[in-house]
């Protein structure tokens, strides 16, 4: 996988980094924050996340996904924020199978999200 060194490199791991930006009024250092706040988030969540589910406390994995959803698209990684989304209106309609095929996914989608920003801030340090 390609190495994550600078913001622009996100690019390379599916981050639409413009859109990050944009969501941060124009301004990379504050993005660069957003990230931050968005990697410290996901080290505590992804357990959650999946804890949740495990538990099948679904009205809460429901409300994760939606923060999920809002959190990533907020840094520009809008193919994790889309599979958030289709796992929050899953739980709403009751389609538990689609939960069920998808959350796998979901959770890896976070985790490499989650390590690319890791990588990030190691080089940004």
């Amino acid at each position: 996988m390609e190495s994550v060194r600078t913001i622009e490199d996100l690019a390379k791991r599916g981050f639409d980094v413009e859109v990050g930006i944009d969501m941060c009024g124009g301004d990379e250092e504050i993005y660069v924050e957003v990230l931050d706040a968005a990697l410290e988030e996901g080290k505590e969540k992804l357990p959650l996340i999946r804890d949740c589910y495990e538990r099948k406390d679904f009205e809460r994995y429901g409300i994760e996904m939606h923060g999920l959803k809002n959190a990533m698209k907020s840094i520009g990684a809008i193919t994790l924020s889309d599979a958030a989304k289709e796992q929050e209106f899953a739980v709403k309609e009751n389609n538990l199978q689609l939960v069920d095929e998808k959350v796998e996914s979901v959770l890896a989608q976070y985790q490499e999200v989650v390590d690319a920003l890791e990588e990030l801030m190691k080089n940004l340090a």
